[in-house]
């Protein structure tokens, strides 16, 4: 049978209307394909009932049942029709339990579940509120041909009525090869769905009142390259709503690809430049767009064009992102440094920028900062200058900005200023004054910022910037600031992520190099959480006792490693991975007991195991339990929220609407394992994901505070001994509390009330209160050209599939391993329209290809982003030029280089440099 919990869902599904009448509006151009109306008494018009199903009957103008176990199945009588892009299905049920429904579909008879497959099908959630609804699916089954039979499972849990289920197309039209659509005159053929309300050409614009946030804007059918237009460009005004989405089916590939952008919903005609490269479906041909303009109903919207591009387009379009101070901390009298991140969202290079700052009365406008000369459509800008207040308060700065060609934009932020507390002069970071919680907080702390380039892709985000700056994470100094931060607001240790692959450890600077070298550690415990997100077959038998021997002999001993019951705690990430590596639940339960064993040998009392994930329900949690688990958690809790959302765009108040809900269903399935309640700290991963982000807006202080409070109250009733908290600064995920610059502290004093008894606490100090600072790693000189000079010095490159690799004499010397060496550049930052040329002076034992390859912002490196040329084997050092502007794909910003020197295994190389210009 097929496993609903491993599939993801490969359609547009919407909820269209209430009742049990049939949808009155539907267009007249459409067609009825299939039909099947429960409307005669003990007929099932040929569907016949599965597993997991009782009560099953036809009564009452419905197919009737009742759920018993976890896969229900109805199976659909044979039929053929034709699979088109544009067909959709309608399902009318009634439910009387929230849940989920599925249909899989197949084009043949044969195989092993009679053609169904876990590809060819659909999900969609269903309202328990035991009254009819009309569910619309949009399956894109169209790379099946035909489609000769359905199977419907109904939700796995409650009764259900099913009323009927139909397939409609629209009517057909030519496929068209349009890419570009100006709506001056008419619709151009994009038809809206559910047709509830349809646009009209006014003032050269589509315009409709939406009255469903589900309403979709839908293309004629399309055969357009993807490979070669990797953008949607859409002139559109919506006067409500947070984010609008795009759709979009290829020729090959089932199901649809979807990603949201950002409005500004301020009923003006914006540009947005959407990037879709990056999509799974953005493959073979572009066969369907379609554009949800917007998250709300009652929304006015005015769409003046699309046009599916190669690159950005449109005028430039200045945005102010972000103003306001990105010290987190502002002290009255010290200079601040105010930022202003601007972007430009046209398609055209901004120029001649003039960014102007006013102050009040009180505040100082000091020399220095940095501008802005010009503003790409692929690169944002900083901006800063530097203030000083003369008196505690807030003050409101004002940044007006203007552009050659553009229309002036103006911002106001406002920037509370603090006096310094009066702290005793001392020599170090004065010593951490513990708050003790009510429970015991663990905090989870990703240990990833040890270089300048893990900071790269945060720069462009200076909301998150740290207290203690772009900090070096290997300091141990920068280590006591956060115990003292940690400790002062209640929390009793970290959790920190751990990464060990056959013995290969990795992102372990701040625990050995910081934290064990720290003055304060004493004051802050801390544990493993082994991130073992490792590839299949590494977890064996003899690794396990490998990684229970380092435990031992390296951490379970320190005075401050966290214990539980006595026995030190190891948190595991994946528990699955482990069983599906060794063969199971049995021989998983081996290695917990034999971890066990180790640690009484060695004088321990024993571990204390806790799983991080694999407890999705009662059967699951009790499989735990027999492999050795004692407790569990997680890393987030927000997935119901997002599952109700039905979107990566959602708000953090949700999330603590939910909150409540996480931890009772997971107290509920426990069977015998203790629950840890987790405490989000937000997500927003645009700096990782850029396009392809999820994003939880709204976290603010306040609302954090009010989820602390929740978890405080829901622990103190259920006896909670253990409260986990979100990740202390994951800055790339958008999950941080550590101290930062849009709102300093506020994050850990709202915890420290929700948990701590009311009290006198210490002050909150920073590293300026006391002369220290700043841990900034020291600026790092952009550049393009390497040339390997120094003997020893990679100058950054890495490498991967090359033997003897060396610096000397001027030269980057190596061998192929294999048939694909790899020299990986160091983090860069590069404007293609600005370099575009490259410059390899190289020699090589044989005729051969090298391959530069390239990331960007928008997109991976790839075989589409990159440039091979020819070299000579002779021995004989030969200069190479590239012409990269004439590359597709080599547009916006380059953050990464790969250049492949050889494709041949054996041959030796040296280059003596290389060069983008």
């Amino acid at each position: 049978m097929l496993k609903q919990s491993v599939l993801w869902i490969l359609s547009v599904c919407i909820l269209w209307s209430v009742g049990l009448a049939r949808p009155g509006s539907a267009q007249s151009a459409e067609q009825v394909l299939v039909e099947w109306q429960f409307d005669t008494e003990n007929d099932l018009r040929g569907w016949v009932a599965g597993g997991h199903l009782a009560d099953v009957q036809v009564r009452d103008g419905a197919f009737s049942g009742r759920a018993t176990d976890w896969d229900p199945i109805l199976l659909g009588p044979v039929f053929e029709i034709a699979a088109t892009p544009t067909q959709r299905i309608e399902i009318t049920l009634r439910c009387t339990e929230e849940s989920r429904a599925e249909l899989f579909w197949t084009e043949t008879l044969e195989g092993k579940f009679g053609g169904f497959s876990q590809e060819k099908y659909a999900s969609f959630a269903v309202v328990g509120d035991g009254q009819f609804h009309v569910y619309q699916l949009r399956p894109f089954w169209h790379a099946a041909g035909k489609i000769v039979r359905l199977r419907f499972d109904p939700p796995n849990k409650g009764r259900f009525d099913w009323a009927g289920l139909r397939i409609v197309d629209r009517a057909k039209a030519a496929v068209s090869d349009e890419q570009a659509w100006q709506f001056a005159t008419s619709p151009g053929g994009w038809q809206t769905e559910p047709p509830t309300s349809e646009p009209s050409v006014q003032d050269g614009a589509l315009q409709w009142a939406v009255d469903s946030p589900d309403t979709i804007l839908w293309s004629p059918p399309l055969r357009v390259a993807t490979q070669e237009n990797s953008w949607l460009s859409l002139q559109m005004a919506a006067t409500a709503g947070t984010t609008g989405r795009i759709h979009c089916a290829s020729s090959k590939r089932y199901g649809s690809g979807n990603v949201e952008f950002r409005l500004r919903p301020d009923g003006q005609m914006r540009t947005y430049n959407i990037f879709l490269g990056s999509l799974s479906v953005w493959r073979d041909d572009l066969v369907l767009v379609g554009l949800q303009p917007t998250d709300q109903a009652g929304v006015t919207v005015r769409v003046k064009s699309v046009e599916i591009a190669d690159q950005p387009l449109g005028a430039p379009e200045l945005e102010v992102e972000f103003l306001g101070s990105t010290a987190g901390v502002n002290r009255v009298g010290r200079p601040v440094e105010v930022s202003a991140l601007v972007r430009n969202l046209g398609g055209q290079t901004a120029e001649n920028i003039v960014a102007a700052l006013r102050v009040p009365d009180g505040v100082q406008l000091l020399p220095g900062g940095q501008q802005a000369d010009r503003i790409s459509p692929w690169l944002p800008q900083t901006i800063t200058w530097q203030i000083k207040a003369s008196q505690p308060g807030p003050a409101t700065v004002e940044l007006q900005l203007q552009a050659a060609g553009t229309p002036p934009t103006s911002c106001r932020a406002t920037i509370e200023f603090t006096p310094s507390p009066q702290i005793p002069t001392t020599d170090y970071i004065p010593p951490p004054q513990p708050v003790q919680a009510n429970v015991d907080l663990g905090v989870f702390y990703f240990p990833g910022w040890g270089s300048p380039s893990r900071w790269q892709p945060i720069l462009d985000f200076p909301k998150r910037k740290p207290v203690l700056g772009w900090y070096d994470e290997s300091n141990p100094e920068c280590a006591d600031w956060q115990i003292k931060w940690a400790v002062e607001h209640g929390v009793t240790f970290f959790m920190v992520d751990w990464y060990w692959l056959r013995g290969q450890r990795h992102l372990e600077h701040w625990l050995h190099e910081a934290y064990q070298k720290a003055r304060f550690r004493s004051q802050l415990q801390w544990c493993v959480m082994w991130a073992n997100h490792n590839p299949p077959n590494t977890h064996s038998r003899e690794d396990w006792r490998n990684v229970t021997q380092y435990w031992i002999d390296h951490y379970f001993k320190m005075p401050e490693y966290y214990r539980i019951d006595g026995r030190p705690a190891v948190f595991i990430w994946a528990p699955r991975n482990i069983r599906n590596d060794v063969g199971g639940s049995e021989q998983a339960a081996e290695l917990y007991a034999m971890s066990q064993q180790m640690a009484r040998d060695a004088g321990l009392p024993g571990i204390y195991f806790a799983a991080m994930s694999s407890h999705e329900s009662v059967a699951a949690c009790q499989q735990l339990k027999t492999e050795g688990y004692e407790a569990f958690t997680s890393y987030h809790g927000f997935q119901l929220a997002e599952s109700r959302a039905g979107s990566k765009y959602f708000g953090f108040d949700k999330v603590v609407e939910t909150a409540g809900e996480v931890w009772q269903q997971a107290d509920e399935r426990a069977a015998g394992l203790q629950y840890f309640p987790i405490v989000d700290t937000g997500w927003a991963s645009e700096p990782w994901h850029r396009s392809e982000a999820r994003v939880i807006s709204g976290r603010t202080p306040e609302l954090f505070g009010q989820l602390c409070r929740q978890a405080a109250d829901y622990a103190a009733r259920q006896g909670k001994k253990i409260v986990a908290v979100g990740p202390w600064n994951e800055w790339g995920e958008g999950s941080y509390i550590e101290p930062y610059a849009e709102y300093g502290f506020d994050d850990l004093n709202q915890m420290r009330e929700a948990f701590c008894n009311p009290g006198t606490w210490p002050p909150n100090v920073i590293p300026s209160d006391v002369g220290r600072g700043p841990y900034d790693f020291p600026p790092q000189p952009a550049t393009t050209r390497w040339t390997f000079d120094k003997d020893g010095d990679l100058e950054g490159w890495t490498h991967n599939s090359v033997a003897r690799v060396r610096v000397s004499d001027g030269l980057l010397l190596g061998q192929s391993a294999g048939s694909d060496p790899v020299l990986q550049a160091p983090s860069v930052m590069i404007e293609a329209d600005r370099l575009r040329t490259l410059v390899v002076r190289m020699r090589s034992d044989a005729d051969d290809h090298p391959q530069l390859f390239w990331g960007t912002t928008m997109a991976g490196q790839s075989e589409a982003n990159s440039a091979r040329f020819a070299v000579t084997g002779d021995g004989q050092l030969r200069e190479y030029v590239v012409d990269l502007g004439g590359v597709r794909t080599w547009r916006g910003v380059i953050t990464s280089l790969r250049f492949d020197p050889v494709n041949k295994p054996g041959v030796q190389f040296a280059i003596d440099s290389i060069e983008v210009r």
